[in-house]
């Protein structure tokens, strides 16, 4: 397995880029995540110019973009089930996305979007049925992205809040780039058994590592986050698991990536 880290826990702005990757590779990490929405005002219309911009600082310190988060962040407009124009635009939004990740050699994208998944009364079959035909034109148009679906916790939203409830959901169905986020802090939240998940663990491409609120791992959940590592070992997972942790109290940046690594590379690897 190999280490990650999302750069929501640094500052935010363009002019900060050069700096996260920077101390990134100074610790030896070659995996980052990014929410592009930290840096431009709206992501899915950056010019080429910033696109090459950020493939050269990823170049230049050695760097792979694993995935991009935190997708609608700067539209919250867009919705999957607060009519069919709303719908529309998300899925246009995402495609844009896919696109994006492709033109930055990214494989994954996550969507959580928990702003997104109002419900409006609506029963369960027809949120699946919703949600199965996005998802259907997500994967043609996703060009070999993984496109992973992120549980939320309740407190967040009130669809898909496990990882048993997505795997549900898709696990019929014919899809080739739609898959599931293992997020270790949902996992808490929700208070999922581990064993179900990896009893699915053919819809994981991609891993998130964090405590409730996005605090760094670890205590008090050691036992999970160790007990989640092992399973992915055995399982032969090879693929990156992102530190997604903010700096709540505002810690010496450096200090505080400095923490992480070391915190990630104890449970993770």
């Amino acid at each position: 397995m190999k280490i990650a880290v999302s750069n929501i826990l640094w500052k935010k702005g363009k002019q900060y880029i050069p700096e996260f990757f920077s101390a990134l590779s100074n610790h030896g990490i070659d995996g980052v995540e990014l929410a592009l929405s930290c840096f431009w005002e709206e992501p899915t219309e950056i010019s080429n110019e910033d696109i090459k911009w950020l493939k050269l600082m990823l170049s230049s310190y050695q760097l792979k973009l694993v995935s991009l988060h935190s997708l609608t962040y700067s539209r919250p407009d867009l919705e999957l089930f607060g009519g069919h124009r709303k719908r529309k635009d998300l899925i246009d939004y995402l495609k844009k996305y896919c696109e994006l990740a492709n033109n930055l050699d990214c494989q994954n994208i996550v969507f959580g979007s928990p702003k997104s998944r109002t419900t409006y009364g609506l029963n369960r079959d027809e949120l699946d049925k919703i949600f199965i035909d996005v998802l259907y034109e997500i994967d043609k148009n996703a060009n070999s992205i993984f496109f992973n679906i992120e549980p939320l916790a309740k407190n967040y939203c009130n669809y898909l809040n496990s990882y048993m409830e997505s795997a549900l959901l898709i696990g019929n169905e014919n899809f080739k780039n739609i898959f599931i986020q293992l997020d270790v802090r949902s996992i808490i939240e929700s208070r999922e058994g581990i064993d179900d998940i990896f009893q699915n663990y053919r819809h994981i491409k991609h891993v998130h590592a964090g405590n409730p609120s996005l605090k760094l791992p670890g205590s008090p959940f050691v036992k999970i986050h160790k007990s989640i590592s092992k399973k992915l070992t055995s399982l032969g997972y090879d693929g990156y698991i992102t530190a997604e942790v903010l700096n709540h109290n505002e810690e010496n940046m450096q200090k505080y990536l400095d923490k992480t690594v070391h915190i990630m590379r104890e449970l993770y690897g």
